[in-house]
């Protein structure tokens, strides 16, 4: 068995306090760890922490994270899965989003779809939901039943057998 995080994360960005007004939860940042010491942890969202813009595919850097915003806060889940997924997850990481990686963008225009549960698909384009869900769906990790633009942070926390490991700081955490 191996084993992958799923991180729910909020910075208080004003981003982040607005995304939140459209969720049940404030943590309504979406990555995923490869490690426990989070080093390699990917998602969709700000390429420079400091600025919202340029955004899409990022390997994420929390300690850098964690300077900019002191009081950011994690809740990171841990999920065990087979050799045979974890093979298939970093296949299609890398394949997919690493290898083309100057390719993909955050799907901004795609947000607001998601609360009006419309189906909408760009070519290249992503929330770190749906990157998430469609990278766990993909690798047969876990099959959610609506399509991957669809996903929201909360579908993702509520995958069975996701064990809360941490809750609080995320400079307490590296």
């Amino acid at each position: 068995m191996k084993k992958i995080y799923i991180l729910s994360t909020y910075t208080g960005t004003w981003f982040s306090r607005f995304l939140a007004l459209f969720s049940s939860d404030k943590f309504v940042h979406m990555s995923i760890s490869l490690d426990e010491d989070f080093t390699e942890v990917y998602s969709f969202g700000r390429k420079n922490p400091k600025r919202m813009f340029p955004a899409g595919f990022t390997k994420e850097n929390l300690k850098l994270i964690s300077t900019y915003y002191s009081d950011s806060l994690t809740r990171v889940y841990e999920l065990d899965i087979t050799e045979k997924q974890y093979d298939n997850l970093i296949k299609i990481l890398k394949e997919t989003f690493i290898d083309n990686a100057s390719k993909y963008r955050y799907n901004i225009k795609g947000l607001p779809m998601i609360n009006f549960n419309l189906r909408y698909h760009r070519k290249y384009h992503f929330v770190c939901s749906q990157f998430c869900g469609k990278l766990l769906s993909d690798a047969g990790i876990h099959e959610f039943n609506k399509d991957y633009s669809l996903i929201k942070p909360n579908d993702l926390i509520s995958i069975e057998d996701l064990k809360l490991i941490y809750e609080g700081k995320i400079k307490d955490i590296i």
